[in-house]
């Protein structure tokens, strides 16, 4: 667009929210009696459960069917991996290791005092 073309499409928006608009009066009375229909209704919303909402999040009744897919797979997949999957995690991760976070013993000195 040139500045002419600017300035023209300026100067008539300039003239249309100077305009005031001109509703019909049976329009008017038209909205009005269908909103003092409905102003009644309006307190009468249902409060969704939490449960309803956490469903909506996940994406409905599909949503959760690849939810319970997705976990029953990995369960399935932790407790009885197939038979090349162990050789594959060691050939891309390398060797495992075994870490004790609690430094062996979890009760420590208490399991002396369990003894009685």
């Amino acid at each position: 667009m040139t500045d002419r073309d600017q300035i023209e499409l300026d100067n008539l928006l300039a003239q249309t929210a100077l305009m005031k608009p001109v509703v019909p009066q049976d329009l008017m009375a038209r909205v009005m009696i269908d909103a003092e229909q409905v102003q009644p209704h309006l307190n009468d919303v249902t409060k969704r459960s939490i449960w309803s909402s956490v469903l909506d999040i996940i994406g409905g009744w599909p949503g959760v069917g690849g939810l319970a897919l997705a976990g029953v797979a990995g369960l399935w997949i932790g407790v009885a991996p197939p038979v090349g999957l162990e050789s594959m995690a060691t050939t891309v991760l390398g060797s495992t290791q075994t870490v004790d976070l609690f430094g062996g013993d979890m009760l420590g000195n208490f399991a002396d005092g369990l003894d009685g």
